[in-house]
């Protein structure tokens, strides 16, 4: 969705108005842009996870024009991921026992709808009144049991099964009927592309030739690009490891369901709390990925099928990790969520991290403070 100047302030005004009690000038007011303008600066929404042993977890917005910012009500539950469609926000939510899929309003800044679905990770729209959403698999008798893929209708709040997938499945994008689920398995031990006919609920499966799918996207030609994360084995007690994989980028031909090519990591990708470690921009038709682990990001010409660069994050004393990334294609800006630093150089999840904006090249232009485990992004 593409946001004027005007469009920005007026969804902002309202934010503003409810989360401050007065106007607080976040996006400008409607004198700084008309329907004539150009484009002007995107705004962002940020998933808060918080720490989820205090379900502390919420959204915020970012004018990046002006650098302000604004904190919704909580959620009361941890963030996991979030979708954006007509000035809404649906999130992804973890509780102790199951989960939810929440509704936010980002122009009232109220929760307008909580739906109750099993432990949600990721979702996508397959129509202007169905959300999809991929479920954590639970643990069985005999270990996890394959991963389902709900179907969520927001006028009746109704959720149903629409297909059952692999361990674990994670990323989850639609595409002229289909759902295409990275089944990212037990510790990354997955290597399947569940691809679901939503007309007739049938499932098939790409063999991928990569460890640990996660993220899913469609690029600007079709094609359908899986980010793989590679995986971790640990001895019987999980007090060594004992064979590791590094991460791949896979491209599917969504005709015939092949693997067409592949970009070969010496990196594992990942997101320092288990979330967003990719995003693709339709702008430049560039994928944007991280790793936690080497402290950078990969910028992948997803048209040429290209590792076009690996930059090196700038250290900043106070933060560590990499727990999330966008890139505004408007700005060439590039977002990374990184976590605040505590005892032993750690992640401290109680504490407040923040968002870094850096140039293409990866040179440092500003942040701005974040709740504590920021867990994803999204560009309106």
């Amino acid at each position: 969705m593409t946001f004027t100047f005007r469009d920005a302030a007026n969804s902002a005004v309202g934010v503003c108005l409810l989360v401050l009690g007065s106007g607080c000038g976040l996006f400008g007011g409607d004198d700084e842009g008309s329907d004539e303008d150009p484009v002007g600066p995107s705004s962002l929404v940020v998933a808060i996870g918080g720490n989820f042993a205090d379900q502390n977890g919420y959204l915020m917005l970012y004018n990046a024009e002006t650098g302000a910012t604004i904190r919704l009500p909580d959620l009361g539950a941890f963030a996991h991921s979030l979708t954006l469609k007509d000035d809404k926000a649906y999130v992804s939510l973890n509780t102790f026992t199951t989960g939810r899929v929440d509704v936010v309003d980002l122009v009232s800044g109220q929760i307008v709808q909580q739906i109750s679905v099993a432990s949600p990770r990721s979702t996508a729209f397959a129509g202007d009144e169905t959300l999809l959403a991929t479920n954590l698999s639970v643990f069985g008798a005999e270990g996890p049991e394959p991963g389902i893929v709900s179907s969520i209708v927001l006028s009746t709040e109704s959720v149903e099964s629409v297909a059952i997938v692999g361990l674990y499945p994670e990323g989850i994008v639609v595409k002229d009927g289909r759902a295409y689920v990275a089944n990212s398995g037990n510790l990354g031990n997955g290597t399947t592309l569940s691809v679901i006919d939503l007309s007739s609920a049938e499932e098939a499966r790409v063999e991928l030739g990569c460890d640990g799918p996660n993220e899913v996207f469609i690029e600007g030609g079709n094609e359908v690009v899986v980010v793989c994360e590679g995986k971790v084995v640990y001895n019987d007690d999980f007090t060594e490891i004992i064979e590791q994989t590094n991460g791949q980028v896979v491209f599917v031909n969504p005709a015939t369901l092949q693997v067409i090519d592949r970009i070969v990591l010496d990196l594992r990708p990942g997101s320092a709390n288990g979330s967003q470690s990719a995003f693709y921009d339709d702008i430049s038709g560039e994928l944007y990925v991280i790793s936690d682990a080497a402290d950078v990001f990969l910028r992948i010409d997803t048209d040429r099928s290209v590792l076009e660069a690996t930059i090196d994050v700038p250290d900043q004393d106070d933060l560590t990790g990499l727990a999330a990334v966008a890139y505004d294609g408007l700005s060439e800006r590039l977002y990374l969520a990184r976590l605040a630093k505590g005892p032993g150089g750690f992640g401290d999840f109680t504490a407040a991290g923040a968002v870094i904006v850096l140039d293409r090249r990866g040179a440092l232009v500003d942040r701005f403070t974040a709740g504590p485990a920021p867990s994803h992004i999204a560009v309106r």
